[in-house]
């Protein structure tokens, strides 16, 4: 099967195998499944919906002191100790935001954060969870992203989550 200038104007490339011309042109009828796939599962937007019932896990893991697990990251001022340094309040000031990191490296595991969103005007403040092994790994590291994007008042918040391999930073998510 020759690959017909039809098909060429609509890739930037064509290999001269059969069977990846096929997987070239087919591309676009697995991404419109996948697209109708997904809005067949979805269901409107109602604000007047509870989040399910779930079982807290906090309780199944030995309780360490914030200053045991945790330092901070920077802008230590910003970083106040609450409930006898159990947790902590994250603050932002006008200057500056702040946080902490975990003084254990991780190569696997379960993670979690209750994490508490600042009320009302959030335009520009960004409030992020994430892994990353650029410590150990300076020139090609790991990262998972989970930022929620602060808003306009009476604006939902917004979740956006990266995950870049080998340092792939450089090209983007």
């Amino acid at each position: 099967m020759e690959p017909t200038a039809h098909i060429c104007k609509h890739f930037s490339y064509v290999k001269e195998s059969t069977m990846e011309l096929t997987l070239i042109t087919h591309k676009p009828l697995l991404v419109a499944t996948i697209i109708v796939s997904l809005m067949a599962g979805a269901r409107p937007l109602r604000h007047d919906l509870s989040p399910p019932a779930t079982t807290k896990l906090t309780g199944l893991f030995p309780h360490i002191p914030f200053d045991d697990a945790f330092s901070d990251f920077y802008v230590g001022k910003n970083v106040r100790r609450v409930d006898n340094g159990s947790s902590v309040d994250l603050v932002l000031d006008e200057f500056s935001g702040s946080g902490f990191k975990s003084k254990d490296v991780f190569f696997h595991g379960f993670f979690s954060a209750a994490v508490k969103l600042p009320p009302g005007f959030a335009a520009g403040v960004v409030v992020a969870f994430y892994m990353s092994s650029s410590e150990v790994f300076a020139k090609n590291h790991d990262e998972i992203d989970f930022e929620l994007l602060g808003h306009e008042k009476e604006k939902e918040w917004v979740l956006q989550t990266n995950l870049y391999g080998n340092d792939s930073l450089r090209t983007g998510r």
